[in-house]
């Protein structure tokens, strides 16, 4: 006995390969989701600051992409939660009260940190910094950020394309902060630069329902003398 198949057997029409790429999506978000579920989640807080009495001659980089990031703060889903928990309040302010600096962001929010290959960025900005961080975990944990300093401003007309690449006749240099690093939880980060500064915190929480508990729940840290890198590694 035989038995023949046509090449029509083998054809996948266009909606078809669509509805199996969305299916093949949600499957994806699912198991990450089911992940972020069962991973430890942790309260995360992040204070960008400019450093304003730094004299430098160094070209800064043209901002040549627009950051793009997969979460903002505020989200609320199985991957983020927002928070109103503050524990760095003192630090965000003795900062402000220094000449020497100005904060141009502070926000919290609770995630899971899952493995570097699932781990998703989360949005850093306001009126002067636009940015991401993203955490993840290989052997140990890690904080990549990537943060730019809005100084100056485009001269001309501004674009974005597709792949989200700016382009303008005159493509402006601002300060870029990017750095990734082994980071450990309970401890005060200091993300040196020029120009920005960062201070990073991170603490293990039981889940994200645990978002209600009091700030004296959360050990709280006071940012030592100025210009005093906290914890480098």
């Amino acid at each position: 006995m035989s038995f023949t198949l046509d090449n029509s057997d083998f054809c996948i029409s266009k909606n078809g390969f669509m509805k199996l790429h969305t299916l093949f999506i949600s499957i994806s978000l699912l198991f990450i989701s089911m992940s972020a579920h069962a991973a430890q989640w942790y309260h995360v807080e992040l204070i960008v600051f400019e450093q304003l009495d730094t004299v430098t001659d160094e070209q800064w980089p043209e901002m040549d992409k627009k950051v793009t990031a997969s979460f903002s703060p505020s989200s609320n889903n199985s991957l983020i939660h927002s928070t109103g928990v503050s524990t760095l309040v003192n630090d965000a302010a003795r900062l402000n009260r220094s000449s020497k600096y100005r904060v141009h962001y502070h926000r919290a929010w609770q995630q899971p940190i899952m493995r570097k290959r699932s781990a998703k960025s989360v949005k850093v900005g306001s009126g002067m910094l636009d940015g991401k961080i993203r955490l993840y975990k290989s052997t140990y944990l890690h904080a990549a950020l990537d943060l730019w300093l809005l100084e100056n401003k485009p001269l001309t007309a501004t674009f974005v394309d597709d792949e989200n690449y700016l382009t303008s006749d005159t493509l402006v240099r601002n300060p870029h902060l990017e750095e990734s690093r082994r980071i450990r939880t309970k401890k005060l980060y200091f993300f040196d630069h020029p120009k920005l500064g960062a201070l990073l915190k991170i603490v293990p929480i039981k889940s994200p329902a645990s978002q209600q508990q009091s700030e004296q729940s959360l050990e709280t840290f006071s940012l030592p003398s100025e210009a005093v890198a906290i914890v480098s590694e």
